[in-house]
């Protein structure tokens, strides 16, 4: 069936919700979500989510127009080879907004695949890649919240969720100022295992380098499981300095190319890499990952997810034929309308994320009544 369906519409959109009670740095009392949805010549739809929508809704709407003309009118298949191949071009495809909407619609032509062959995500990706591994049964998760403008209430409140959850690993973010060795104390006393989020590429306050080394001195005896964005992109060539803490560090959510990942691997000697599937072209994770079992490196991808339910479920499906190479998918639990009907799809034991059988499509996962269309009239930049 799948060799007659054709792409016949491209549409972008918006999703909103208030979000962590308007105490997340860099938002406001609501967050935005890009939303890309695929019409077929069979009426199966599918639907994508890309990271670039959340920063400017206008120039999400322009660049998806223009990638469109390249797949609109062909079958699936030749779609995803075509967007392959204007990866090629390294001038305008190799990173940045073109190759996070690229994301996007992958997602939702694969979307578009399970239906069509009526079976979940996670064997359409293993067939199409031709993986021969097992399927894994279930992805560890680990819970993402903890502002970095909460009080030390509202984190007990996060770390509460989490164990809610049944989620013993927890990421909190953290600012350099005086009260941060008080919220160490509760996650130390509150949880099994923490992360710690210095959120450098947009907190500007972070980035006072002896403020950071005197974070790493006070941090090393507590061994968190990896402390993520320690530094701001333009400060990594300092990252050196900082590992003689032998600390665990990971990095990369904001990167969406191959050889970005790399060279945090090979040459900055991160721990572990940040991956965004709705940023990050799933044949780029592929290729990655293929990258990473000739090296024998195992257990090196921690999935960064600070979206919706899409980018969730989604890097779970992916996760489920990666397992040896992905450690953890983030799982946000900041209070949002985003990751309602999520809830109700997926059971979590011991940290360990188990997929509902019942998701045919993300139309599944997602409230198509509140999606928005994007009005080109208005221009809005969410950039920090």
């Amino acid at each position: 069936m799948e060799q007659n369906l054709k792409i016949n519409q491209i549409v972008s959109y918006t999703q909103k919700s208030k979000f962590g009670e308007g105490k997340y740095y860099g938002y406001g009392k609501e967050k935005f979500l890009g939303i890309i949805k695929l019409g077929t010549n069979k009426n199966i739809i599918g639907y994508g989510e890309t990271l670039v929508g959340v920063y400017s809704p206008k120039l999400f709407k322009i660049n998806i127009s223009y990638i469109s003309k390249f797949i609109v009118g062909k079958d699936l298949k030749s779609s995803l080879r075509q967007l392959t191949n204007l990866k090629r071009n390294k001038f305008f495809f190799d990173s940045g907004i073109l190759k996070s909407i690229i994301s996007g619609i992958e997602i939702a032509i694969f979307d578009i695949l399970a239906q069509a062959n009526h079976c979940n995500h996670s064997n359409i990706i293993k067939n199409y890649f031709q993986k021969k591994n097992q399927i894994s049964k279930n992805t560890k998760v680990y819970a993402s919240a903890g502002s970095i403008n909460s009080s030390l209430k509202d984190l007990k409140k996060d770390i509460h969720r989490s164990k809610g959850f049944e989620i013993n690993t927890f990421k909190a973010r953290i600012g350099l100022n005086k009260n941060f060795s008080k919220k160490i104390d509760i996650l130390k006393n509150e949880i099994d295992n923490f992360a710690l989020d210095l959120i450098a590429n947009t907190y500007k306050k972070n980035e006072d380098l002896r403020k950071v080394q005197s974070f790493l001195n006070y941090i090393k005896k507590t061994k968190p499981v990896w402390i993520e964005e320690i530094l701001n992109t333009d400060s990594l060539y300092k990252f050196k300095g900082l590992k003689k803490h032998k600390l665990k560090f990971s990095y990369g959510e904001n990167f969406n190319s191959f050889s970005d990942f790399v060279s945090l691997l090979e040459y900055y000697k991160f721990n572990f890499i940040n991956p965004d599937l709705s940023h990050l072209s799933t044949f780029d994770f592929e290729f990655l990952c293929n990258f990473l079992e000739k090296r024998n490196h195992k257990d090196k991808i921690i999935i960064h997810c600070w979206g919706g339910a899409i980018n969730f479920i989604y890097s779970l499906y992916i996760s489920q034929v990666f397992s040896k190479n992905v450690k953890f998918v983030e799982f946000p639990i900041a209070e949002s309308n985003f990751m309602k009907k999520v809830f109700q799809n997926i059971s979590i034991v011991n940290s360990k994320c188990f997929i509902n059988e019942r998701i045919k499509s993300f139309k599944d996962i997602i409230d198509t009544n509140k999606l928005e269309k994007i009005e080109t009239s208005k221009l809005t930049f969410n950039f920090y």
